[in-house]
């Protein structure tokens, strides 16, 4: 009984969608775009260096782009992309990442619309002559830039129907075992508490809490929704374990913030598969979409290093 359930569940969440839903996810294409810059002058940047990197990034759609980037700043909206702290330097006692001139350094950034990967690579990062990029006080040029998958691991594209294609598969041919390594502080906004007006955060990397919050952005891009019957399966069915995890504090808006980094391995229980694929699809939209609370800040950055 429980079999024929799970060959039903993954089989159904896959097609019900109807025409229009269906050209629109087909349009939808998921980029993860890494710079490697070069230090034009020595200098430093701060551990928490977020707020710095979604101004940089907003600079370079808007030479592409101006009133894009200018939406993208202003509206109150799901923004459509996540950032990475620059990954370079020399880490000094203060915690600041240290650069020589010349120094290099990798920058991370995914984008989740096409008119601002439009604005950002075709229009500004392919043109004759590669940009520099200010963060912080610090002024990088950029020397490469990576899109593809094959130039750097951390870079590639795919389309949203590329990503449901890989997994529409029988459930009993996946791996019950899913190990994410959160490679940035991350926590998750459990919303304002009614009576205290106080903000709850949950620095733990709960599975119902971290794949709820990705069946949301799911949702969000056009995908099918599981609701909360796939909520409870995985309170009820999955188990974490998280090894080689600490926490960090950091700085977001001038706000602290304390979040969890680490590997986790997240393992399917029972004979119940029912939505063992839609588990695997949400890991692996955590590489695109990152996972928790300001992932256009630098936190919440992943990466599924075993299915």
């Amino acid at each position: 009984m429980v079999a024929g359930r799970s060959s039903q569940t993954w089989t159904v969440l896959f097609t019900r969608r109807n025409a229009v839903s269906d050209t629109m996810m087909s349009e939808k294409r998921l980029y993860a775009i890494v710079l490697r810059l070069a230090a034009m002058r020595r200098g430093a940047l701060p551990r928490d260096h977020g707020d710095q990197a979604r101004a940089a990034l907003l600079s370079l759609i808007r030479e592409g782009d101006s009133p894009l980037a200018k939406f993208l700043h202003d509206e109150n909206i799901a923004k459509p992309y996540t950032i990475s702290l620059v990954k370079g330097g020399k880490r000094g006692k203060d915690g600041a990442s240290h650069f020589g001139d010349g120094d290099t350094a990798d920058w991370r950034f995914t984008l989740l619309l096409e008119p601002a990967f439009e604005a950002l690579w075709r229009k500004y990062l392919l043109n004759n002559r590669l940009p520099h990029v200010r963060i912080g006080w610090m002024h990088f040029a950029v020397v490469d830039a990576f899109v593809s998958g094959f130039g750097h691991a951390d870079s590639g594209n795919i389309s949203v129907d590329e990503l449901i294609d890989r997994w529409t598969v029988p459930p009993d041919e996946l791996s019950r075992r899913i190990v994410l390594d959160f490679q940035s502080p991350t926590a998750f906004n459990l919303g304002q508490d009614r009576e205290t007006k106080a903000y709850r955060i949950r620095s733990h990397p709960d599975a119902r809490t971290l794949f709820s919050s990705l069946r949301k952005r799911w949702v969000k891009l056009g995908g099918a929704d599981a609701g909360d019957e796939f909520d409870e399966w995985v309170s009820q069915s999955v188990e974490q374990d998280a090894f080689h995890v600490r926490t960090q504090k950091v700085r977001v808006e001038r706000r602290p913030i304390t979040g969890f980094m680490g590997q986790v391995a997240y393992t399917v229980h029972g004979r119940d598969l029912s939505w063992l694929p839609y588990l695997h699809l949400l890991a692996d939209l955590s590489f695109w979409t990152g996972a928790g609370y300001q992932t256009t800040r630098g936190m919440g950055q992943v990466r599924n290093i075993m299915t």
